[in-house]
């Protein structure tokens, strides 16, 4: 073993001891809709998200067919490779790599042959040695009858193939938010009471709370729907994430607030913005919200190129849209990320509207 791959190794086991102690798990999502990060954009993120002291990251862009609408079909040995590639940084970071299986629309008619191919599917995701393995409903329409039952058999089949202790879903209504209702049909009576109550109880459902894009979750929120379903959540926080019809104009730096940590959750996960370094001053804010220390966040930021400098001109931002910036405003802006950095090129292209709404994305 040479030295730099001894230092690696080091380095993966010093963040795995941090985060030892702690039972709570903290994870960043890439999963929005529009320009997902590039593979050179997540092999640099990884292992400044376990420096930032988080425990894991799950895949699950929208714009990925292979894992939402073309889940059937044969995935190419490239994108099996890139796969292989993100988990094994990521284990050298030491940091968790899940993925997001989406099986779209499958419980329509789940027969004999999507049951084969569902398990393909799941096969291809063991064979990479992920760390955890996400079934996502969300954002499918919700008009089948029997919904909750049908995706129940779904999950407790993937359970019975998966020898892994967790597994966390996604339902279609993930939020008590009436936009899913007016989006993806009306939900069923008591959806989520009658969907886990035949699941095994280390299946764990995401919830992203009141809304679909909280301004706040009251401990009181979680509490009282632990509960109703008589297991923990894991909470899919919606924040900073910019990628919906008005979210897009906007870049959220500022640190997570009105979250209460609550011991409904098992697990607590940020949807990060279509600008990977540019979300990290918010997801720095993940650890310092349950008690725990991100010590190396300001190495992190800066190797980043996010300057304070910087976090203090875009937190304005989350409330200006970017058209209503004039040309003066927009070059001081610019001028405000070191020349190379990561954060320059999002900010860069961010200004120049190259980040394009993607009308996929229903909810708002």
């Amino acid at each position: 073993m040479g030295i730099t791959e001894s230092f690696f190794n080091f380095q993966a086991q010093k963040n795995l001891w941090r985060r030892a102690a702690r039972i709570l798990k903290l994870g960043v999502i890439e999963g929005f809709y529009g320009r997902s990060w590039s593979r050179n954009r997540r092999l640099q993120l990884l292992p400044w998200f376990a420096a930032l002291n988080l425990d894991a990251y799950l895949y699950a862009p929208k714009n990925d067919a292979w894992l939402r609408r073309r889940w059937r079909d044969r995935w190419p040995r490239a994108y099996l490779s890139n796969l292989q590639e993100l988990g094994t940084a990521a284990r050298s970071a030491g940091i968790e790599f899940h993925v997001g299986l989406s099986p779209f629309k499958l419980y329509e008619s789940y027969d004999g042959a999507a049951r084969v191919a569902l398990r393909g599917a799941v096969r291809r995701l063991e064979d990479l040695g992920v760390g955890g393995v996400a079934i996502l409903f969300d954002d499918m329409p919700g008009g089948v009858d029997s919904l909750a039952a049908r995706q129940a058999e779904i999950l407790i089949d993937v359970h019975d193939w998966l020898d892994m202790p967790l597994l966390r879903f996604c339902p279609t209504y993930y939020s008590d938010d009436p936009t899913l209702d007016r989006v993806f049909g009306d939900r069923p009576e008591n959806y989520l009471v009658e969907l886990v109550s035949s699941l095994p109880p280390d299946l764990i459902p995401f919830w992203t709370g009141p809304a679909v894009c909280s301004d706040s979750v009251p401990a009181s929120h979680l509490e009282t729907l632990r509960r109703t379903i008589g297991r923990p959540l894991a909470l899919w926080d919606n924040y900073p994430v910019n990628d919906s019809r008005t979210r897009s104009e906007h870049l959220y730096v500022a640190p997570l607030a009105a979250r209460a940590p609550s011991d409904a959750l098992e697990s607590h996960w940020c949807n990060a913005m279509n600008q990977g370094a540019l979300s990290l001053p918010a997801l720095s804010s993940l650890v310092r919200l349950h008690g725990g220390e991100s010590r190396d966040a300001r190495r992190v930021l800066a190797e980043a190129g996010v300057t304070e400098a910087l976090v203090r001109a875009c937190l304005p931002l989350a409330e200006r849209e970017r058209e209503s910036l004039d040309h003066r405003e927009k070059a001081s802006l610019l001028s405000l990320a070191p020349d190379g950095s990561a954060a320059a090129g999002e900010l860069g292209d961010w200004v120049e509207g190259l980040y394009r709404f993607d009308p996929a994305c229903l909810t708002d």
